[in-house]
């Protein structure tokens, strides 16, 4: 879908938002010629063209950061070129754009109603443009097969009033880092296999005092800046706590039992001098790298980070952990849906995961991709973030108000950690003021 925009002052602002660019012939993602077959079968479809001349040719425009990393420009490009060869009579423009720039430049393109057809984003980006009636839900467009063989947990995070808005395409499970030098010294020689486990050996490290270069050490990392991060990632203490941001109805339930004790158990390791006050993710990566941290709660793509920590890797102990995803969305105003469908669908699956793991590191999102000769040579660390994927939960973006909220969130732990105010009155606090943000 290309569409000209009627008011110049419109394109020009867009046109600024982001870095633009079609690739085509020799760079891949164009005009390419293939001896692939001709005729495929449609998602949900159970006709397949017999001759690829009975098809108009189409041209569908796919916004992403990934083309424009240069750790993921190669996969990108294979995939394009994977798909444009399968489907003979569909051209894919990719339009290149900075991560930090995508979802600002969907929310401008979308209010004017010159969206392109897909898109990479995050999977916090998709209730506002919901929101927007910009996006056609992908259970729309995919056959149920399809959306059965993504991960539920994946999908459930844009599932909203009863519709599937994003289809998922990279999961980044978030699991437990752990040093095993400072394990061991602490007097363990396995890592936490229940929450309270956890607590104990968070204690027994931070004990310790120094590591082995005298650097002061603890049990370990929280982040607690006023980051919508900060936010997020105490949910992991919530949840392993008996406590949650919402129901499944979407009620905001964050003033519980569960979510004070959690409260109260971070303030008391504060106090102990378990937990580094005051820093952001980033600060705590350092530390962590630095061999000071004991349990580090992070990404997969983090280990190469801590390349200088003996160091394993587990799922949440005895909780629930989160993953911050990749999706794929098709926009209403696109001409091409059915090949928006047939796009996603590649991509996501068998064909377009062999392309993306054959030139990058990443994990899936669908069952069926699970059988790839990649996933069978993990190493033991990756295996588990691996394992993590097809059961962990999303994160409950299913609101544009997510992030703000998680600032809220935020700001209520630092009162708690850094102001050391009473942790029942200050989840009231933000419970309320969560209430009122959701209309509820």
């Amino acid at each position: 879908m290309k569409k000209t925009l009627i008011v110049v002052l419109s394109l020009i602002t867009i046109l600024s938002l982001i870095s633009g660019c079609t690739i085509s012939g020799g760079t891949g993602t164009g005009n390419l010629p293939s001896g692939s077959s001709s005729g495929q079968e449609v998602p949900g479809d159970s006709q397949t063209e017999s001759k690829e001349e009975e098809r108009q040719p189409v041209t569908i425009e796919f916004l992403c950061w990934g083309a424009a990393e240069a750790a993921t420009a190669d996969a990108f490009k294979a995939m394009v070129d994977g798909f444009i060869a399968k489907y003979q009579w569909i051209t894919v423009d990719v339009t290149e754009s900075n991560y930090d720039a995508v979802s600002t430049t969907l929310l401008t393109r979308a209010a004017a109603k010159s969206a392109p057809d897909t898109a990479q984003v995050s999977n916090q980006w998709v209730a506002a443009l919901k929101e927007m009636d910009a996006l056609i839900p992908v259970d729309e467009i995919l056959s149920a097969e399809t959306m059965n063989d993504y991960y539920a947990g994946a999908k459930s995070g844009t599932t909203i009033n009863g519709k599937v808005y994003s289809a998922p395409w990279i999961i980044q499970p978030i699991c437990m880092f752990y040093n095993k030098d400072l394990l061991k010294a602490a007097g363990f020689s396995e890592p936490p296999k229940s929450w309270t486990e956890y607590i104990d050996m968070c204690y027994a490290i931070a004990k310790l005092g120094t590591n082995a270069e005298g650097n002061t050490v603890y049990g370990r990392s929280l982040a607690s800046t006023v980051l919508p991060g900060a936010g997020y990632f105490t949910l992991i203490d919530v949840w392993a706590n008996g406590g949650d941001f919402s129901d499944a109805d979407g009620n905001i339930t964050f003033y519980s039992e569960g979510t004070v004790a959690a409260y109260k158990e971070l303030q008391e390791m504060v106090k102990q001098g378990v937990i580094a006050p005051g820093l952001q993710i980033v600060d705590n990566r350092s530390l962590f790298g630095n061999g000071q941290i004991g349990f580090h709660f992070d990404a997969p793509s983090q280990t190469a980070t801590f390349s200088k920590v003996n160091f394993g890797v587990v799922q949440a102990p005895g909780g629930q952990s989160f993953s911050s995803d990749h999706h794929l969305v098709a926009f209403a105003d696109t001409d091409n849906a059915e090949e928006c469908g047939l796009f996603i669908d590649y991509l996501t699956g068998p064909e377009g995961m062999k392309l993306y793991t054959d030139n990058s590191d990443v994990i899936c999102a669908r069952h069926s991709v699970e059988n790839l000769e990649y996933y069978k040579n993990l190493d033991s660390n990756m295996e588990v973030f691996f394992r993590a994927a097809s059961t962990i939960r999303s994160l409950p973006v299913q609101s544009s108000k997510f992030l703000q909220a998680m600032e809220e969130i935020a700001e209520g732990l630092q009162r708690v950690v850094i102001n050391m105010e009473d942790p029942d009155t200050v989840i009231s606090d933000v419970n309320a003021k969560l209430k009122t943000m959701y209309g509820q």
